[in-house]
């Protein structure tokens, strides 16, 4: 059962029944897709149903269920390039109870599996096409990025706007297609999610479920918001470095307070919001791994703790009077310490200076340092196995030289080490991305050779070898694949024109 689900959210995929098709009903053409809510609502985009003259909703994972006019109920047109574009249609015709989606408020992290399905324009394909992608990062103020998982896989495009975007590992819907990059190579597409959609449009909270993230009677903002003080703009930094891998910070004492406005600033504007910021004193263990389990929208068999053990995606958590909670040492052992593992960021806040489970705590920040130092080992490691073409590279060198001084120095001061790691972590990412740049010039460059020949084949089959031009044409290719260093570009430039040359000779029936 899904956790807070409660209605009809995990149908397998491909069985969807909640998806909708939304029309014309003037000239019949399809303007987008939906989300059926319940027997007479449907979600969408407000550029689809301000698109046709009247609007027609087609249940088309309800084989026998009659297609029915729809009107619009409330509707937020688009603000800028990433905000709004929702709407909600009353259908004429009731469908059948217990369909409807359940709309998930979750905290949508890096790498999330998400699928969706739309009804591309004018390709034949009105009975719908799959697109499977990941999550990935706010875009503005409240659109999600999301990426197509690989190439040669289909797209977001015209004809997804208003598709629901679904969790593959629960089904329910975490927001919905709003726009699209039109560039067939990047499969890039945005979705806006449930929260924002809700922001907009309060009606929506009737079907949606899950935990807003933020307890707002404990999280509230400094008297002058204007000015906050620096060590709340700190940690109002620290907060929005979600992509510096996982980390412990500790508040203590009269900063709780600047923590509190810091979480309270960070929920207004453009901010970096965490994904859960409570207040646990008097909770349990299995109570605040309630709250994870149901912000994160995770699939819940039995306890809410082993869930959490068993894995979670990378949230930003920041947690209020862990020493006022029922069990300071089992939290911080039980919940907190698997999070760490699985690469949350996680802020305590300790109202009591003097509270022995702050060793604890400090205990496992040291931890988190000490794994991601194994971690970075290990990536180095990786690289210097896979080795170069080009020869011994002195920045692993470098970087081993480096790891090895930061851990003599988190021996002394883990604290200072932990702001270090970010810098270290973008040091190796970078020799990281240069070797997979290279090995995947490589792989276009033998492609390019393999393509090359393969046309020179075809224009000896046709009489084209002593033809002037083509034979120039080939001479420039080769060279350019057999330059050193080769400049890929250029050389996909050469080929393709050696291509395009022997092309159009055949096509005029000429020879050498």
């Amino acid at each position: 059962m899904i956790a807070g689900a409660g209605r009809a959210g995990a149908f397998a995929h491909g069985a969807e029944p909640w998806r909708v098709r939304v029309r014309d009903r003037g000239g019949g053409g399809v303007l987008g897709a939906g989300v059926l809510v319940d027997s007479e609502h449907v979600l969408t985009c407000a550029h689809v149903a301000l698109a046709g003259e009247g609007l027609v909703v087609d249940m088309v994972a309800l084989p026998g269920s009659p297609a029915s006019d729809a009107r619009i109920l409330a509707c937020v047109p688009p603000d800028g390039d990433d905000r709004g574009d929702v709407a909600i249609l009353k259908l004429e015709t009731r469908q059948p109870r217990g369909v409807g989606a359940t709309l998930r408020k979750a905290a949508l992290t890096w790498d999330r599996p998400v699928h969706t399905l739309g009804y591309p324009h004018g390709q034949g394909l009105d009975i719908g096409v799959w697109a499977r992608m990941t999550l990935a990062a706010w875009a503005g103020s409240e659109w999600l990025q999301m990426n197509r998982r690989s190439d040669g896989e289909q797209r977001v495009r015209a004809g997804f706007s208003g598709s629901g975007v679904a969790d593959d590992a629960t089904g329910d819907v975490l927001g919905i297609v709003v726009s699209e990059y039109t560039d067939d190579d990047a499969g890039l597409s945005w979705m806006m999610p449930v929260a924002a959609i809700e922001a907009h449009l309060p009606l929506i909270s009737e079907w949606s479920v899950g935990d807003r993230g933020i307890d707002s009677d404990r999280f509230v903002p400094p008297a002058d918001s204007a000015h906050p003080a620096e060590r709340v703009r700190e940690i109002m930094d620290w907060l929005a470095r979600r992509r510096d891998g996982a980390a412990v910070l500790i508040v203590v004492g009269d900063e709780v307070t600047d923590l509190r406005h810091a979480v309270a600033l960070s929920s207004v504007g453009d901010s970096a919001e965490p994904d859960l910021a409570l207040d646990v004193e008097g909770l349990t263990a299995e109570d605040v791994s309630r709250r994870i389990v149901d912000r994160a929208g995770l699939a819940v068999h039995g306890s809410s703790t082993e869930r959490v053990r068993a894995g979670t995606p990378p949230m930003t958590v920041v947690v209020d009077g862990v020493d006022q909670a029922d069990e300071p040492r089992a939290l911080l052992d039980d919940v907190f310490r698997p999070m760490v593992s699985s690469g949350a960021r996680l802020v305590f806040g300790f109202r009591d200076e003097e509270s022995t489970a702050l060793d604890a705590a400090r205990a496992l920040a040291r931890e988190a340092v000490a794994a991601r130092l194994d971690g970075f080992a290990e990536r180095i490691a990786v690289l210097l196995r896979s080795g170069s073409d080009s020869g011994p590279d002195d920045r692993l060198g470098r970087l081993r030289i480096r790891l090895t001084a930061l851990r003599r120095a988190a021996a002394d001061d883990w604290a200072l080490v932990a702001e270090r790691l970010p810098r270290f972590d973008r040091a190796i990412a970078r020799v990281e991305r240069e070797r997979s740049a290279a090995r995947q010039d490589e792989s276009d460059l033998s492609d390019l050779r393999g393509l090359l020949e393969a046309w020179k084949a075809k224009a000896g089959d046709g009489g084209l070898v002593e033809h002037i031009g083509i034979a120039a044409a080939y001479r420039k290719a080769h060279a350019r694949l057999a330059a050193d260093p080769v400049d890929v570009s250029a050389a996909r430039k050469a080929v393709r024109e050696y291509q395009d040359a022997v092309r159009r000779a055949l096509a005029k029936g000429e020879h050498g």
